[in-house]
């Protein structure tokens, strides 16, 4: 029996001797090329390194987003010890249940830092690295952060960049994006976001037992991305921004030569710093919620009922097709009957204008005249003269979120409401009322090719970029017509019965047209379009105030100090 049990406990010790051999064998032969390599992974770590983003910069080299030093608390979760979790909690004022979160959270791949705490105060960043031997597996990374000097000025034109979610890590390209990159949301920054963006670089380095660095394998450096210069003016965009501070509004002026945007406000606006920074998390809620609707850029995110400006659009309209002259006359009593239906119109000036022109129409600013001008036209040849002259088309503007004009005629009625087109939404389209939409900016696109003899614009924001050609150089407009158009703008201003005459200026001829464009039961919304001076046009405008009333007020009012503060802060143009 002893035998027995002697012989047993060999046959056990060599079977487990024989399964040790074979386990080895394993290990050091079939598998050593993986566990080989796992050991070297165990010691090396892979450390990115974030491209330098692109600057933006204006007309005049001033800084308008760069990148400012930031200072993040990353960890190897493989090095840290149990110690250091309390410890890094109360250093970072976080809770130590969120710190073992961010630990295991949002790792690109096995032995990556994690994110514990972005752009955290130098002095931190410094008390940290005093107290390293305290916090095995702990780093600190010096990175960049976007920031916008000028906060509101022109933060709709530059938009922000934000973080990238899950969704799109996953699907970019992974030599450029990590999971904690940025992306360009808005405005510039979103529009050429992969110009601003450079080329991620990384590290590879030597850490020993505890986490502690040993030295630097290899490196390949980040590419950073391309500055930007635009056409805006900083001091001419922040003067404007001043204009129209707390009110809802838009003001756009164009360079007429090089067609470059010197100024595109909006107001009101927010400061995209919020939108980069982890601790302004209450302010984004806070612009995000707020009901004055701070993130829409009011130059192009929403487009709106023009008003008499579109009287322009019929006017031209009615003397391409030869319908009127500009001597064509129509007696304004402030009334007008539409056909057999006894629907009645009103002018806007109850009295009446009596027997006008068609300079005398546009200058005053004449519903009635319009009223019967629409009587000879179609939906459809208004809307032809609309879509030539810019409205309801493409623009190439170098920024995002262009919101559509609206230009309607009879078969785009039938498509969208199954009904019919009647003659009274003729005479409400011919005064820019009923369903015509438009964007301050198209406003100023149409105001260009006036200025400019019926030369097609494509405002831009960006200099020296490579802009595809337009498939048209001139609308298909004759001067002689444009040229009525233009003196009846200068009376618009200039006549002593002018809409526009609180705009004038004593240093030279300003031409413009109003417009109030009616929004019941809310107070209407305020235009004026023109252009400046009157002979040899350098500029051209737009002003809009969003419930702001009449045009020749609360418009002309903004346009006269427009045109002063132009004429003082002018600078030599720049293609």
């Amino acid at each position: 029996m002893r035998i027995s049990r002697f012989y047993l406990l060999q046959a056990v010790v060599f079977l487990a001797l024989l399964f040790l051999a074979l386990s080895l064998f394993h290990v050091q032969v079939l598998k050593g090329h993986y566990y080989r390599d796992l050991s070297i992974r165990n010691h090396i770590r892979l450390i990115p390194i974030e491209a330098s983003r692109g600057r933006v910069f204006d007309r005049s080299g001033r800084l308008l987003a760069t990148n400012r030093v930031s200072y993040d608390v990353v960890a190897f979760p493989e090095d840290v010890t149990p110690e250091v979790y309390p410890t890094l909690a109360k250093l970072l004022d976080m809770k130590e249940k969120e710190v073992r979160y961010r630990m295991s959270a949002g790792r690109e791949y096995p032995f990556a830092p994690a994110l514990i705490k972005p752009d955290i105060p130098k002095s931190l960043a410094i008390l940290i690295e005093e107290r390293k031997p305290e916090l095995p597996g702990v780093a600190i990374r010096i990175g960049g952060v976007r920031h916008y000097p000028y906060g509101e000025t022109a933060s709709h034109v530059i938009g922000y960049i934000q973080a990238i979610n899950g969704e799109e890590y996953e699907r970019l390209d992974r030599d450029r994006f990590g999971i904690h990159s940025m992306i360009g949301r808005m405005g510039i920054e979103k529009y050429f976001d992969d110009t601003l963006r450079g080329w991620r670089g990384g590290e590879q380095i030597e850490v020993d037992a505890r986490g502690r660095m040993v030295g630097v394998l290899s490196r390949r450096p980040a590419e950073p991305g391309s500055d930007l210069h635009l056409t805006l003016d900083l001091d001419f965009q922040q003067k404007i921004m001043e204009l129209i501070k707390d009110q809802r509004a838009s003001v756009a002026v164009i360079d007429l030569e090089t067609e470059g945007l010197l100024a595109m406000a909006s107001s009101p606006a927010y400061d995209p710093n919020i939108f980069v920074s982890p601790s302004a998390s209450a302010r984004r809620l806070s612009v995000l919620t707020d009901v004055q609707s701070p993130m829409i850029d009011r130059s192009i995110g929403a487009a709106y009922p023009p008003g008499s400006i579109f009287k322009l659009v019929t006017a031209l309209a009615a003397l391409e097709v030869g319908k009127i002259t500009p001597q064509t006359r129509f007696f304004c009593n402030g009334r007008f009957k539409l056909g057999k239906s006894g629907r009645v119109a009103r002018c806007w000036f109850e009295e009446g204008h009596g027997s006008i022109n068609l300079y005398q129409a546009i200058e005053r600013s004449c519903n009635v005249y319009f009223y019967n001008v629409a009587t000879k036209l179609t939906p459809e040849e208004i809307a032809k003269y609309a879509h030539e002259l810019g409205l309801g088309e493409p623009m190439r503007l170098e920024i995002s979120k262009l919101a559509p004009g609206l230009i309607p005629d009879s078969a785009w009625k039938r498509a969208r409401f199954k009904q019919p087109w009647y003659q009274g939404e003729t005479i409400n389209m011919a005064i820019g009322q009923g369903y015509v939409l438009v964007t301050p900016l198209e406003i100023l696109r149409l105001t260009s090719i006036i200025a400019k003899n019926g030369k097609f614009v494509d405002p831009h924001l960006v200099q020296n970029n490579e802009y595809e050609e337009s498939s048209r150089d001139r609308v298909a407009i004759r001067e002689e017509n444009l040229d009525v158009i233009k003196k009846a703008m200068l009376q618009v201003v200039e006549s002593d019965y002018g809409t526009g005459q609180l705009a004038r200026v004593d240093f030279g001829k300003l031409a413009a047209k109003t417009g109030t464009a009616q929004t019941p039961p809310l107070k209407a919304h305020g235009w004026m379009t023109g252009f400046f001076p009157y002979k040899d046009p350098k500029i051209a405008f737009v002003v809009f105030v969003e419930h702001g009333g009449s045009g020749g007020i609360a418009g002309a009012r903004i346009v006269k100090q427009l045109i002063e503060l132009w004429k003082g802060s002018y600078v030599p143009k720049i293609a």
